[in-house]
């Protein structure tokens, strides 16, 4: 279940969606004892608010932003914000860039293998009709015809259904996330760089066999982890402007967990919850500390990751601090 789910909260944790997810703060509809608790679970958790960082050390100091990969009413606000500390950085570190992106996609299109069923039954007849009925009504609401995902992989498969179809148009208007906007801004001012890569990528989404990846998504069809996918957007959306960056997190889960319908499952999915944060987040956030303790101490930098990457103890911001690094947060006016 492990990359499966990675494949969902590879998204997840770096998105939250631009106003056509519009609908109702599923968040204010919960009752109160349970939004007071999951704030209270999210303020127990280092740097659990804030996007914008300075990170100062060795009297060089450097830019952390949270970002959104997708079109948020926000983000002008924060390149503004951005635009009025007036820094200028020696380099630009992303997640991805777009030529890393492009990499990626070739790399993919290059080994079929990675992400299609090249022989065999198809997901079809591996599915059974109810679970692909299930999978054809979500690739429908996408604008995706069935036939086309039918030799999908699991892995690939949930990467295409965690945008919601409210995102879709969005994606094809061709409107940018918080850390493209930033690059489109900086390229010709400061050296691009990537803090993920090709096979990192993959060794954390696609090392599942095949029957494993079935396994997971026969499961996760039948606690109908995929429906209605958009249903929390408006929440997620709000939390990021407000810039409750935990408290994204802790709806996520509660709203997975409630999914379940014993308590061993309920048990299942938290420990797979507790494995995705630890090998989608927390891992890469190990990697990505490995080259950024050095080189922020002499190289005045803006990082733009997935806001989820920033709080706890295994946050970024946390282990710069660790480090001899000396975090303040920036206000966005």
């Amino acid at each position: 279940m492990r990359n499966f789910l990675a494949a969902f909260a590879f998204l997840f944790t770096a998105t939250a969606l631009h106003a056509s997810c519009e609908g109702p703060d599923t968040f204010l509809s919960l009752p109160e004892e349970t939004r007071t608790a999951l704030r209270a679970e999210a303020a127990q958790v280092p740097y659990h608010q804030g996007i914008m960082w300075q990170v100062e050390k060795n009297g060089v100091a450097s830019i952390l932003v949270g970002t959104l990969h997708v079109s948020h009413p926000t983000h002008d606000r924060t390149l503004n914000a951005l635009r009025a500390l007036e820094f200028e950085p020696e380099q630009v570190l992303l997640e991805l860039t777009t030529p890393a992106q492009t990499a990626f996609q070739s790399h993919l299109i290059e080994n079929p293998g990675v992400y299609l069923i090249e022989s065999g039954d198809s997901l079809i007849d591996l599915l059974g009709d109810t679970h692909w009925a299930t999978v054809s009504a979500q690739l429908q609401q996408r604008g995706i015809p069935p036939f086309l995902a039918a030799r999908y992989q699991p892995w690939f498969l949930g990467l295409t259904l965690a945008m919601p179809p409210c995102a879709m148009a969005e994606i094809a208007a061709g409107k940018k996330g918080l850390d493209h906007l930033i690059e489109q801004e900086t390229t010709g001012k400061a050296d691009m760089g990537s803090l993920d890569s090709t096979q990192g990528l993959l060794e954390v989404l696609a090392s599942d066999s095949l029957e494993e990846q079935l396994r997971q998504l026969r499961w996760s069809l039948e606690l109908d982890l995929m429906a209605d996918t958009g249903n929390e957007m408006p929440a997620m959306m709000a939390m990021y402007a407000a810039e409750d960056i935990q408290l994204i997190w802790e709806l996520g889960q509660h709203t997975t967990l409630s999914r379940a319908k014993d308590d061993a499952t309920i048990m299942e999915l938290a420990a797979l919850l507790a494995e995705v944060e630890a090998q989608l987040i927390e891992r890469r956030n190990l990697q990505w500390v490995e080259r950024l303790i050095p080189e922020l101490a002499e190289t005045p930098s803006l990082v733009a990751v997935g806001a989820l990457h920033l709080p706890g103890e295994a946050g970024l911001l946390r282990l710069l601090e660790n480090a001899g690094y000396k975090v303040t947060r920036l206000q966005r006016p």
